[in-house]
């Protein structure tokens, strides 16, 4: 399964980065979308959102 995730990224001048993810979906129109507001609103310098996509690992399982 792919899900496309929106990320927070909150940057800090001492500190490491943080990160949250804001938004998830499996529609990819529906994410670059999603992101695109999410840019549009956000008016704070050390604040920066992105876009992963993200697949589900699939586990092989042992044929006997």
């Amino acid at each position: 399964m792919t899900m496309y995730l929106i990320i927070q990224e909150t940057k800090f001048e001492n500190l490491d980065s943080v990160y949250h993810v804001s938004n998830s979906t499996d529609n990819l129109d529906k994410a670059n979308n999603m992101l695109q507001g999410y840019n549009l609103i956000n008016k704070d310098n050390k604040v920066v959102y992105s876009l992963v996509k993200y697949e589900q690992p699939q586990i092989q399982k042992e044929v006997a």
